[in-house]
């Protein structure tokens, strides 16, 4: 039997919407077993357009930033263009 994992719900979408954000880069997305609608990906992807990074290591990003004393970048994300796919891999680059 799988253990429950938690995730973010309608109002955790509606937030993220209401604040404009572009891109959600996060470990936490829908809950295990999911719900329906599954919020982050039938929701903020499917329905708001909000694209959806997962598993991002952002350990070296947070040590630059602190070692720069800057927390502002440009952050260049572009995945390759297939038609019909989902779940691609992405290598994000942040830009001071």
């Amino acid at each position: 039997m799988t253990q429950p994992v938690p995730g973010l719900d309608l109002s955790a979408v509606a937030w993220l919407d209401e604040h404009g954000a572009a891109l959600y880069i996060g470990d936490i997305s829908d809950a295990r077993p999911p719900s329906f609608p599954m919020p982050m990906h039938q929701v903020a992807l499917a329905r708001l357009g909000l694209p959806l990074v997962d598993a991002a290591a952002l350990d070296e990003l947070a040590d630059r930033c602190a070692a720069l004393r800057r927390w502002s970048f440009m952050l260049v994300l572009a995945p390759p263009r297939i038609t019909g796919t989902t779940g691609l891999a992405v290598n994000p680059l942040a830009v001071f």
